[in-house]
């Protein structure tokens, strides 16, 4: 059966804010934390979402979202469109709305990316769109060992952010970001943010968790290998987890040596979708803090 709602429009984040409680409804039911806490760089005040939707009345019928942005990767710097929050009242699922919002959202984004990513429950849904699955990522079981380095590790705080921006721009496959998105983003309601400190300067930090998002997994490294593999192991001791997982990086196979010895498993997780503008998929990497 096809969409009979009205056609779809583009709106901003002023006219969101009505429908937000429909989002969080619709995407993160029985969660503490809605949508404008989980994906901030998209639904909060400072953020830089594109929201495309249909609507029937004032009822929002069905939605998608998305960010440009440059991403970093091992063949340089690209642009990109990250896109998420494909959702569609239950009631009027099954009748294509949620196809002919994201077609519209890669239809206006097309002449600023080289790529749209999309982090999918359903690949099969958006095949018929043009996307294809990229690399799998991996992602470490981490138990807790007998503690060390506990002095080191502490939790970050407003005068860091300077320094954790910093370390974010030195990795080699990222997101671009402003120091104020960046401090933006550090500021996320659930998450814990944990810095390494050496001799008086803030060396590696990580983070665990965001909004209604990946609770319990370790998502975003900053700093060498050396010195996370010293700041994971307390990290855990300092929240209290026994087992956490840790979404590792692809260009940093010298830390997953490291941890070998408080790594129980090792597992495959699916990464985004990519529909690239020409060629196939490339290798990638999105910090869990960009991701929406």
């Amino acid at each position: 059966m096809t969409a009979t709602a009205a056609p779809v429009r583009q709106v901003d984040r002023t006219a969101m804010q009505r429908w937000l409680p429909q989002l969080d409804a619709w995407l993160l039911p029985d969660h503490a934390y809605g949508v404008q806490h989980t994906w901030p760089q998209l639904y909060r005040s400072d953020g830089d979402g594109l929201f495309f939707v249909q609507t029937d009345g004032e009822r929002l019928v069905s939605h998608c979202a998305c960010r440009l942005v440059t991403l970093h990767a091992a063949d340089g710097p690209r642009r990109a469109c990250l896109v998420g929050s494909v959702a569609t009242d239950p009631d009027r699922r099954g009748r294509g709305h949620a196809g002919q919002v994201l077609a519209a959202a890669l239809l206006a984004t097309a002449p600023r990316t080289d790529r749209w990513l999309l982090w999918a429950e359903r690949p099969d849904l958006y095949s018929r769109h043009g996307f294809v699955a990229g690399a799998p990522e991996t992602c470490l079981v981490l138990a807790r060992r007998p503690a060390r380095d506990l002095a080191c590790v502490r939790p970050a705080e407003p005068r860091d952010h300077a320094a954790l921006h910093a370390l974010h721009e030195q990795k080699p496959w990222r997101v671009a970001r402003s120091p104020r998105v960046m401090s933006g983003l550090l500021t996320t309601p659930g998450m814990t943010t944990l810095v390494l400190e050496q001799d008086g300067a803030v060396t590696a930090y990580a983070c665990c968790g965001k909004g209604a998002d990946l609770q319990g997994h370790w998502h975003e490294l900053g700093g060498s290998d050396a010195a996370l593999a010293r700041l994971l192991p307390a990290a855990l001791h300092a929240t209290g987890q026994t087992h956490a997982f840790l979404l590792l990086p692809p260009y940093r196979t010298g830390l997953r040596e490291r941890l070998r010895d408080a790594t129980l498993d090792v597992v495959e997780v699916a990464g985004p979708m990519q529909r690239p503008a020409a060629g196939g998929p490339r290798p990638l990497w999105v910090d869990g803090l960009d991701s929406v």
